[in-house]
């Protein structure tokens, strides 16, 4: 194979290099394991007609490209010609291709971690029924015992909920039935609201969340629900991913002209260079030891861009690895011509149950 290295090193695909002499077709240097090899069907180069036809047409200087299909793979098969009587087939998969293989590897990987994920919680709940079931037939059951395994029942519960939440609504947002209402509404109170109604679960967690902002008050249109749902996602993230003893959360709003800046930054273990280039991915987990949490769909930021992107905003992520990350949100900083009424008491009643459902896989 010395003769062609120079060639075959600048193109690192599977080739075959077939030699035409006395009407018989031989291959003489082939990359291809045909016996382990997914292209193990072309092997036989001799009764391959449209391989033939290729071969035949490059040696008369009339080289071109063939698209065939063979097993479940199509292939575009490119040739050259090397001397007199040999010339050279690479197969080529097409880009679409790569493409639906990759996203079918990544579909296989979060059904596993799914299974995993729903595996975890129901687990939980099943050996506290049993042990309850246990304790009440031997009649040996406390009021401790009571309250510590339905906590355990119910958490576990929200676990499961918060999984299916977020396969609903990033299923509803791939095919494009996802509401978005946005209403007018000063964004500022609303976020400093969420930070005081979590600040005593964040003490329990061992550590600080600090509300900074630039502006008192900024009336903008923005849907109440997934901002909402945005910000406890980040704010769990930020849990998720702190360092050992403690650690703080900082939550900063700022504005321009045209956006409204909403930074969520902590000092916990960080985000390598490498994955910061996929975090946004679609079921992609990081599976950093140092986190203090190893569970996760990936579909957590991957919503939230998703969620973002309906305002017609952007997030992106900063970090230094091994002491903080900062994502910051954008959204316009617009207001909407919709006449749209905000009924608080309902809100805050619903946020008490989100933010069990957002928490419910950290434990304090």
């Amino acid at each position: 194979m010395y003769k062609y290295k120079e060639l075959l090193f600048g193109c690192p695909i599977p080739f075959t290099i077939i030699r035409y002499e006395d009407n018989n077709y031989r291959v003489k240097e082939s990359n291809i394991n045909f016996e382990e090899d997914i292209y193990a069907k072309i092997r036989d180069i001799e009764n391959n007609d449209t391989i033939q036809s290729l071969v035949k047409a490059t040696i008369k200087d009339t080289s071109k490209t063939i698209n065939i299909k063979n097993i479940d793979v199509e292939y575009e098969l490119e040739s050259q010609k090397l001397s007199e009587n040999e010339v050279i087939i690479w197969f080529k998969i097409k880009e679409e291709i790569i493409k639906e293989q990759a996203c079918d590897i990544s579909h296989m990987n979060f059904l596993s971690n799914l299974i995993h994920e729903f595996k975890t919680p129901l687990n939980l709940i099943f050996s506290s029924m049993q042990l309850l079931n246990k304790k009440i037939d031997n009649d040996n059951i406390s009021k401790g015992d009571i309250s510590k395994y339905l906590n355990i029942i119910n958490q576990n519960s929200y676990r499961m909920l918060k999984l299916v939440n977020n396969i609903v609504d990033d299923s509803k947002i791939d095919i494009g039935h996802d509401e978005y209402n946005p209403i007018n509404h000063d964004i500022v109170s609303f976020i400093e609201n969420i930070c005081e109604s979590i600040d005593s679960f964040i003490k329990l967690n061992n550590m600080t969340l600090i509300f900074d902002t630039d502006i008192e008050e900024l009336v903008v249109a923005f849907d109440m629900e997934k901002i909402e749902r945005i910000i406890l996602n980040l704010i769990s993230n930020a849990i998720k991913f702190r360092k050992e003893d403690e650690g703080n959360i900082l939550l900063k709003i700022s504005s321009d002209d045209e956006f409204v800046n909403i930074a969520v930054k902590d000092n916990g273990i960080g985000i390598s260079k490498e994955n910061i280039k996929k975090i946004f991915g679609k079921y992609v987990r990081l599976n950093d030891e140092r986190s203090m949490i190893k569970e996760g769909t990936g579909i957590g930021l991957s919503l939230v861009e998703s969620l973002v992107k309906l305002h017609n905003g952007s997030v992106s992520v900063n970090s230094s690895f091994g002491n903080w990350t900062e994502f910051i949100v954008k959204i316009p900083n617009i207001k909407s011509n919709k006449k749209l009424e905000y009924s608080i008491n309902s809100n805050e009643l619903d946020r008490v149950e989100k933010i069990k459902i957002e928490f419910s896989d950290i434990y304090s």
